[in-house]
């Protein structure tokens, strides 16, 4: 049964973020066909961007109740309510700006509670020795999702309109629900009691991460990543038109091979999961990470097509590892009566630093070149890792082992 639990909950956690990929293809496609303005469209965006990072530290406190399983199936119920709501006024009324940023708004509110859940969930539902390969099936949905959502949502607002994408969006988040509420019973079972008044509030995660150096170590190593990811990312279709001499069929095969390598490397771990003596190895998140960066420093030096969709393939397998590693560890060496309240935090806080990522890689490219700057991020994802895995934590013996 607890398998059948898990299987219906990462289902569920696919259906709703492929739901979510074809709600962001369908309302940006409909917002420029309402209004016809890209101003009115990057307003809308920067709103479904904004509200998620702003929710994401709330929803955490909401996963560290007891009750968590039911908000989450009620939660993603509702968002479903909403859009069946917002397919039913769209057959009355033409959409303009204003509904668009209310549905920016309220579907990403709803929908981001199961984000910071989903890992300690999975966690909970899994015996010792299962959690990577939980994590590692979760991944495999997550980024099937992430291919099918926008190809399905591109397809349904071509042959309908913004109303058949809501009506399918509704659908993906009922089935998340129902993912939810299947495994409802048995998460309530395994919620932890009411911690101690030191880890109750709405600070607690914050005051855990910084009062706890590995913890504090986990979540500088996955902010910082993420930075340095989001300033390679902008650099790829510069280097597609740039050292590459290419075109966007290039950009977009670099764009591919980064989602395959992650799907290849999850699906994997998913049969073969990583074994409990190498998570618990501090080198092994540390080398991981330092695979990246070298992956894109390959990326960095490419001249050919070729070469540089094999160092991007090389970069997502990497990142795989490195995000079901730092995840895991995350999920079950921090206490579960703040497990949601600090990845609540490490969700928003990743968020709110990607564009800041996105800006410098811009302007390190704008002013040294596409090539540079790709370089920069990978000596810094390399040097970062090989510090993670070299440097001996207090108190601990040794470089190696132990956290």
């Amino acid at each position: 049964m607890a398998d059948l639990r898990r299987t219906a909950l990462i289902l569920g956690a696919g259906a709703g973020i492929t739901g979510d990929g074809l709600f962001l293809t369908a309302l940006a496609w409909s917002v420029l066909e309402a209004t016809g303005s890209p101003q009115r469209l990057s307003l809308v965006l920067l709103v479904l961007t904004v509200v998620p990072l702003v929710t994401a530290p709330l929803a955490g406190q909401l996963v560290d109740r007891p009750r968590a399983p039911d908000y989450l199936v009620g939660s993603e119920w509702l968002a479903a309510l909403v859009l069946a709501g917002a397919a039913g006024w769209l057959t009355a009324f033409a959409p303009g700006l204003p509904f668009f940023l209310l549905m920016a708004s309220v579907v990403p509110a709803f929908g981001s509670l199961s984000g910071p859940a989903l890992p300690i969930m999975l966690a909970r539902l899994s015996g010792p020795g299962r959690v990577t390969g939980a994590m590692a099936r979760a991944e495999v949905a997550n980024r099937v999702g992430r291919v099918v959502g926008p190809l399905l949502g591109g397809a349904l607002v071509a042959v309908g309109d913004f109303r058949l994408c809501c009506l399918a969006n509704a659908a993906s988040y009922l089935l998340s629900g129902l993912g939810w509420l299947i495994a409802r019973g048995q998460l309530r079972a395994a919620a932890p009691a009411q911690g101690q008044q030191a880890r109750r509030g709405f600070t607690a995660g914050a005051r855990y991460v910084l009062t706890h150096p590995y913890t504090r170590g986990l979540v500088a190593i996955a902010l910082l990543a993420n930075t340095a990811i989001s300033a390679v990312n902008v650099t790829l279709p510069l280097l597609a038109r740039g050292p590459l001499h290419a075109g966007s069929g290039a950009y977009g095969a670099m764009q591919a091979a980064f989602q395959l390598g992650m799907l290849l490397s999850a699906g994997l771990l998913s049969v073969r999961p990583l074994p409990d003596r190498l998570l618990a190895n501090r080198r092994a998140l540390g080398v991981s990470l330092a695979g990246l960066g070298v992956a894109f420093g390959l990326l960095a030096a490419s001249r050919t097509v070729p070469l540089a969709v094999g160092a991007v393939l090389l970069a997502g397998v990497a990142l795989s590892v490195t995000a079901l590693i730092s995840d895991t560890r995350l999920v079950t060496e921090i206490p579960a009566a703040v497990q949601g309240r600090v990845m609540g935090l490490l969700i928003g806080m990743s968020g709110a630093l990607r564009p800041a990522g996105t800006l410098a890689g811009g302007v390190v490219a704008g002013v040294a070149g596409a090539a540079a700057a790709t370089g920069v991020g990978a000596a810094a994802l390399t040097v970062l890792g090989g510090w993670y895995a070299l440097r001996t934590p207090a108190g601990v013996a040794g470089a190696g082992g132990g956290p």
